[in-house]
């Protein structure tokens, strides 16, 4: 008998003790269990990833590499600023991120951000055209999160947004809604 000839009985013999197996096992319908299990995403850096609010307040990141490969992150930043895409839109995702003046709500063009690094690459200073101090936690958060996805430095470094009006401010990448994640600079 042929090794193929085998395993085609020996398939054809256990997926009917398989199916006996379960025998006397009570079916049940669907059973709510809440939200969906959430995965802790890996800390490699994807410059790929903008980072939008699903309707339960968390931050998810949506892949954008189909428009840039290994861009700066005043570009990625600039494609943050231009709202959620098509597909993330009718998944539901939001921003909280104002268009920047001058700018269509449609997203068409491209806006950019300067990025500014301290000598050691300890902080990370991105100047965005939008005020940064009206902004709430979630945008803030939505910046910090997209702009150390697009950052090549280990470890992460402090990020600082300075804004249209002159004004610093800290923001900390944290993907779970109610937990402070920024602080006025």
């Amino acid at each position: 008998m042929s090794r193929v000839r085998r395993a085609a009985v020996a398939a054809a013999l256990t997926v009917p003790l398989l199916l006996a197996g379960g025998c006397g096992i009570a079916t049940t319908g669907v059973v709510e269990s809440g939200r969906a299990g959430t995965v802790k995403l890996a800390t490699a850096t994807d410059p790929g990833l903008l980072y939008f609010i699903a309707p339960d307040g968390a931050l998810v990141p949506v892949p954008v590499s189909d428009r840039m490969r290994w861009p700066d992150l005043g570009f990625t930043i600039g494609l943050l600023l231009e709202g959620p895409p098509e597909a993330a839109r009718e998944a539901g995702l939001t921003t909280e991120i104002p268009v920047p003046p001058g700018k269509s709500a449609d997203g068409m063009g491209y806006v950019r951000a300067a990025v500014k690094s301290d000598g050691d690459g300890k902080t990370l200073r991105v100047v965005v055209p939008i005020a940064v101090e009206p902004l709430s936690g979630a945008a803030m958060r939505q910046l910090a999160c997209t702009a150390l996805a697009a950052a090549h430095t280990t470890p992460a470094p402090e990020i600082l947004f300075i804004g249209t009006e002159s004004k610093e401010r800290r923001a900390v990448c944290e993907t779970r809604p109610g937990i402070a994640a920024d602080q006025s600079g």
